[in-house]
């Protein structure tokens, strides 16, 4: 059987890209990693395929880990739906 997948768009924090894609942190302090792994755990997903630019975002999905309004990107991600055998 093929992998099926679902597609998976969220909000949050531009400044998380570099980190969320390639696991690079710097420029990111202790607080603002710790904000983004939770979000990451609390949203049950791992890393992002992409993202795209969504601007200014007051209501952003990591708002309870990072509750200001912030210049966000979607990010894109895949999660295997497929039925286990």
């Amino acid at each position: 059987m093929a992998a099926q997948f679902r597609i998976v768009e969220l909000t949050a924090p531009s400044y998380w890209a570099s980190y969320l894609i390639n696991g690079d942190a710097s420029g990111m302090d202790d607080e603002e990693i710790t904000a983004c792994d939770a979000w990451i755990k609390r949203e049950g997903l791992g890393s992002p395929c992409g993202c795209t630019e969504a601007g200014f975002v007051k209501w952003h999905d990591a708002r309870f880990e990072m509750p200001y309004a912030a210049d966000c990107e979607v990010y894109t991600f895949l999660v295997d739906i497929t039925p286990a055998p």
